[in-house]
């Protein structure tokens, strides 16, 4: 079923929500990181030992960039690489000690934004909100990866 043709489409309305969204994370600067290292740093602590190839690939974003969020996180002591193991070329990520004690109040942070944005809808449209962002997104990764097939055949 295609989107009804409005002055406001379902696209740029995504991209408003995200620059506010942004901008709401970005201007308490009491924990000193931006949003997207914020997500950098939350996803190395859920998953210690990521590469940055798979964080790359997590996140969307070009390894590059990633390389050099990790380098600028690193000289602030908030992300440490370590030599893997059994292959000396990889490099495997990990919080810090001193990145420990931001990770509760970044995730604190995400959820008092997030309660701010969705304070206008009851409980049970915040469930459905959120079910029915899970499928759109559910379904735009899945065609993403059924292009990038397409694409490598």
């Amino acid at each position: 079923m295609k989107q009804e043709k409005t002055n406001n489409p379902f696209v740029f309305q995504v991209g408003d929500l995200f620059r506010l969204v942004r901008q709401s994370f970005e201007a308490e600067q009491d924990l000193d990181v931006t949003r997207a290292q914020a997500k950098m740093l939350i996803s190395v602590w859920r998953n210690p030992g990521i590469t940055q190839q798979a964080l790359a690939a997590r996140l969307d974003i070009a390894t590059m960039s990633v390389c050099r969020q990790v380098d600028a996180l690193e000289a602030r002591g908030m992300i440490e690489r370590r030599t893997d193991a059994s292959d000396r070329r990889v490099r495997r990520l990990f919080i810090t000690e001193k990145t420990g004690p931001v990770i509760r109040p970044m995730l604190a942070r995400i959820d008092h934004i997030s309660d701010l944005f969705l304070q206008s809808l009851s409980d049970d449209e915040r469930k459905t909100l959120m079910g029915l962002m899970d499928r759109v997104i559910a379904d735009a990764s899945a065609r993403k990866t059924d292009q990038n097939t397409s694409k490598k055949q």
